[in-house]
């Protein structure tokens, strides 16, 4: 049978088609348009669409992925995953940097420990020298003599730290330096001489003896280097009297001029910012009607309190202020006795600073003794709210008897 008069109608390439011009499929005698639109009823996911053309670009027929009827959009396998991959790189890239961090911290904490120097006179631990599990540390801040050597040398500031990991605190309590005391072969004397008769460890001694205390580590800081630790945390803020002022800037213009630095008096009274130097001296006057040791104590514990705030309000202060003060350090603790007590007082967050002075006010009075001024008080009374507000955590401040 002739092909051509198999179907009415051929192109001018003889290819079939209809009446309309529409091209035939000769394998099954209808229109490619007609088996397309079959095809697009057969399934509702796909669709024809020509294709986008540049120019004089011509193309087939394409599909494109359509959203079932009140369905979601399907994504081809192929981007998802492309998505997949990338996000699996950006955790991996996460990962590499939290890593890389940890490094980091755990380098600089070593080098830290580096620092400070280590007294091995006593081989207690803190790790296994705890009280309920209260570690207790002395402090004591004292002047380096010309040779660096602190022999001989009384500490102008007497503290004991109380770290509490179960309730995330640290306590300090302040320790009036002329406080009348007994130091075990030497008979009564001020308590800051404790340190200049045999060091902390005598200085320990005492105030266990006369506060019943259980206190085996220490740390003294060289407070002549105290002015770099506080311009390191950016300074602190204090409000000063007339009095304060004048005592403070006649200090700070004979320092200024023995170490060689640029003499900035405090402007005036009020609410006023200080650098490390001029803070370093209004912590430590007593004279001139500023309020005797009693008044210092307040002092040195407004500055401290400033400084160890700053320096745990963000990590790179933390940092910058730990640099600044480990090499002016000397502790009995280990570097375990250190890394024990950051990691259980970190444990829940960044701790709590407090802050008291023992004795209180109204529970002491000035006197005098071989031609000393003295503080006298009840070392019992004194070593009933140190232990209260240590571990039963009462603050003897609140007490109506303050």
């Amino acid at each position: 049978m002739d092909k051509k008069k198999k179907y009415q109608y051929y192109d001018e390439y003889g290819q079939p088609v209809d009446e309309h011009g529409r091209a035939i499929n000769p394998r099954t005698g209808r229109t490619y348009e007609e088996e397309n639109s079959d095809s697009m009823d057969s399934t509702s996911k796909f669709t024809t669409v020509p294709p986008k053309s540049s120019g004089n670009q011509r193309g087939g027929q394409y599909r494109s992925f359509q959203p079932e009827e009140g369905g979601n959009r399907v994504r081809p396998a192929r981007k998802t995953k492309r998505k997949k991959k990338r996000r699996k790189s950006w955790l991996k890239r996460l990962i590499a940097v939290l890593l890389l961090i940890v490094a980091l911290a755990v380098a600089d904490t070593y080098y830290l420990l580096t620092l400070y120097t280590y007294d091995d006179t006593n081989a207690s631990s803190l790790i296994t020298h705890t009280q309920d599990g209260v570690m207790n540390i002395a402090l004591f801040g004292v002047d380096t003599r010309e040779d660096g050597s602190v022999e001989g040398t009384r500490s102008d500031a007497i503290m004991i730290m109380s770290v509490n990991p179960s309730n995330g605190s640290v306590k300090l309590i302040s320790l009036m330096r002329d406080s009348y005391v007994d130091v075990p072969g030497y008979g009564s004397t001020k308590l800051c001489h404790a340190y200049s008769y045999g060091g902390a460890q005598l200085a320990m001694q005492t105030i266990n003896e006369n506060f019943d205390m259980d206190i085996t580590e220490y740390m003294t800081v060289d407070f002549a280097q105290m002015a770099a630790i506080i311009d390191a945390v950016g300074g602190v803020t204090v409000t000063l009297t007339d009095d304060e002022v004048a005592e403070t800037n006649l200090h700070l213009q004979s320092y200024c001029e023995s170490n060689g630095i640029e003499y900035e008096p405090i402007e005036g009274s009020g609410e006023q910012d200080l650098n490390g130097v001029q803070a370093m001296t209004y912590g430590r006057i007593r004279k001139g009607n500023t309020g005797g040791d009693w008044q210092r104590t307040e002092r040195q514990s407004v500055v401290l309190n400033q400084v160890f705030s700053k320096a745990t309000s963000n990590p790179i202060r933390l940092l910058r202020f730990l640099h600044g003060l480990m090499p002016n350090v000397t502790s009995s603790m280990s570097k375990g006795d250190f890394v024990y007590m950051g990691l259980r007082t970190i444990l829940h967050g960044i701790p709590s600073m407090q802050h008291i002075r023992l004795p209180l006010d109204g529970e002491w009075e000035y006197g005098t003794a071989s031609g000393m001024s003295v503080i006298k008080f009840s070392n019992e009374k004194l070593a009933s709210h140190l232990n209260d507000y240590i571990y039963k955590d009462i603050d003897p401040t609140a007490d109506d008897n303050s």
